[in-house]
């Protein structure tokens, strides 16, 4: 999806409309996930949304409409521009923090379908540093929506035990580009730390993940970097 297809299809105004359907709103989120300028678009979009809706709410839209003297009407149209100003303002207060889906968890449960229902386990993998392989591992999608369960195994035990793991995609030119971070994971009993992917929002690629000891543990300069295939389960995306 780029964005000559975003424009021509309205696909801002109907993901905010929640009338996208699974398949675009999917490749949608893909998209802004990798397009800052697209985020900040679809940033404003929401807050001139919330905007009208206060308008409408506060019944100044219709008042406004039914003004009839020119001089009126213009004085009317700035004073409804200053609202509508005041009114972003104010949204923005309240979606400022808008930020693309979460891409990792400390738990499966806190990915779920858009009925409200946690996401399967779809596999579960091991990330360990390969031998004689340029990829550390090789994940493949789901065919529907679900989770992918993650191990790793810290090179450096942090005291106290808490490790934090961050998700980057590598870029044609071979820059990781940060998609998620999540802190303050405490080992299993098998001493793993776990994480959980937010299968759906990934599409077929090279990543990287980075483990390290959370701030403020022993191990907060000490991280372990892993290199992955993440492959779809379309072939014709791989």
């Amino acid at each position: 999806m780029d964005r000559k297809y975003i424009d021509d299809h309205h696909i801002v105004a109907r993901y905010l409309a929640d009338k996208l359907p699974d398949d675009e709103r999917e490749a949608f989120e893909s998209c802004y996930l990798e397009d800052p300028e697209l985020l900040r678009d679809l940033e404003a979009a929401a807050r001139f949304k919330v905007g009208l809706m206060q308008l409408r709410d506060a019944g100044e839209i219709e008042g406004l409409m039914q003004q009839r003297s020119p001089f009126t009407r213009t004085l009317r149209f700035a004073a409804a521009a200053a609202v509508i100003v005041a009114a972003i303002g104010i949204a923005f207060l309240a979606t400022r923090n808008l930020s693309p889906p979460s891409m990792l968890a400390a738990s499966s449960a806190s990915f779920v379908d858009r009925g409200g229902e946690p996401l399967p386990v779809a596999g579960t993998y091991t990330i360990l540093h390969a031998r004689g392989s340029y990829y550390d591992a090789e994940i493949d999608l789901p065919a529907s929506p679900a989770t992918t369960e993650l191990r790793l195994f810290p090179e450096v035990e942090a005291h106290p035990p808490r490790y934090r793991i961050v998700l980057s995609s590598i870029s044609d030119d071979g820059k990781p580009q940060p998609m998620g971070e999540i802190g303050a994971l405490a080992p299993t009993d098998d001493e793993s730390v776990r994480v959980f992917l937010n299968s759906g929002r990934l599409g077929s690629g090279t990543y990287q993940l980075v483990l390290s000891g959370d701030a403020g543990t022993s191990a907060a300069g000490e991280a372990s970097t892993y290199l992955i295939r993440i492959r779809s389960h379309d072939p014709k995306q791989r």
